[in-house]
């Protein structure tokens, strides 16, 4: 389909920002309820934190494989598919009867998550003209800060004053709401363009492209071994009741709304790749003052500020610069980014839940902060060659 200006589409960017919305409440949804699937279970922390680990290694496997099995579908039947997928998870995991049936209901519906993210991105990016791309593909992308921002926290609660369960059931008819919704706003006969063997070969000889993923990974993975376990360390190091860590959750995910709201202001001025580096530089930040942090909760919640200021955009710019650097291929590359996200997203879980489980939690953050050195000075260099 022929691009168009963004304003005639204005219904399909807010019905894909919903969708990566309850998408990304989804995928966080467990790190909130953490503290309360451990009690309902009878789990350590590390075995809660799985769902998180296990359900991101299965998204890293599915989004390159959904991306080039379905190159040819309409994408209004692939969103919704992959929603509707989502909603019915969500639905059976509500009534689940011990952990290992929830864990097995969440791989199951985990790909919703693999085929939606990236193939909204993609799809957004046909309908506008590509010096609208980056700042349309940023905005839909504002579903996720919105996740953290909102809907985690909300589950946080809902966990420790009605049930997990039912956090887990409104997913469920929020993830179907958004399926009507991308059904009747997208364009029918929407495709991606076509990616044969040869260009998938071509993204992934790319030295720049496969940096930018390199960094994605990285970055990821330095967040991931704090975030599954926030609560949980919120809870031993500052004995914090569940409406704190709510709100702590909510501080987190506003700061990355307000940093996404801002840069999609300005991604389109300065460009993908330096929105990237300095917003990289924030997440680094916070994580140093999460890791230093000690006892001191104040301390602890501006790196929570911080952190969360920067993660957003540098997820979305990230996406935004893939799509830049070869848009012909920007549905291979978005997969491919989206893969290693959750590649990052699961060795992140990894490596705090092999820490928690030793008793060193307090060496989480120092691991994420060396993460984030080594993210931050790749993304430096990526930016140069962009210039280049």
């Amino acid at each position: 389909m022929k691009s168009t200006d963004a304003s005639s589409h204005r219904a399909t960017h807010w019905s894909l920002l919903f969708g990566n919305f309850v998408i990304g409440v989804g995928v966080l949804m467990p790190a909130g309820l953490l503290n309360d699937l451990s009690q309902a279970f009878a789990k350590d922390a590390a075995t809660i934190g799985k769902l998180i680990g296990y359900g991101a290694a299965v998204l890293c496997i599915e989004a390159p494989l959904l991306a080039f099995f379905t190159n040819r579908v309409d994408r209004r039947v692939l969103l919704t598919a992959a929603l509707a997928v989502y909603s019915i998870g969500h639905l059976v995991s509500a009534f689940a009867p011990n952990f290992h049936m929830l864990l097995i209901a969440r791989l199951i519906m985990i790909g919703g998550a693999a085929a939606f993210t990236p193939q909204a991105a993609s799809a957004i990016s046909t309908l506008v003209a590509a010096d609208r791309r980056p700042t349309a593909v940023a905005f839909v992308f504002l579903g996720w800060p919105l996740a953290s921002a909102v809907g985690v926290p909300l589950a946080s609660l809902m966990g420790a004053f009605a049930s997990w369960s039912t956090a887990y059931l409104i997913m469920g008819i929020a993830s179907g709401l958004a399926a009507l919704a991308v059904f009747y706003t997208l364009p029918a006969k929407l495709y991606a363009p076509r990616l044969s063997v040869a260009a998938w070969r071509n993204v992934l000889s790319s030295r720049k492209i496969l940096a930018m993923l390199f960094v994605t990974a990285i970055f990821i993975a330095g967040q991931f071994a704090v975030y599954p376990y926030i609560a949980a360390e919120l809870k031993a190091n500052f004995n914090s009741t569940p409406t704190a860590i709510s709100l702590l959750f909510a501080v987190y995910g506003l700061a990355g709304v307000v940093g996404s709201v801002v840069s999609t202001r300005f991604i389109g001025r300065f460009g993908a790749a330096q929105t990237v580096s300095i917003h990289l530089a924030l997440v680094l930040t916070g994580l140093a003052l999460w890791a230093i942090s000690g006892s001191v909760l104040s301390v602890a919640a501006m790196g929570l500020i911080a952190w969360g200021y920067g993660g957003g955009p540098a997820i979305s710019g990230q996406q935004a610069r893939l799509i830049v650097a070869d848009i012909e291929a920007g549905s291979a590359s978005v997969a491919l980014n989206t893969s290693v996200l959750y590649l990052g997203q699961a060795s992140g879980a990894y490596i705090g839940g092999l820490l928690l489980s030793n008793q060193l939690m307090q060496w989480n953050g120092y691991v994420a902060v060396a993460l984030l050195i080594i993210a931050v000075s790749v993304s430096v260099v990526v930016q140069r060659w962009l210039q280049a």
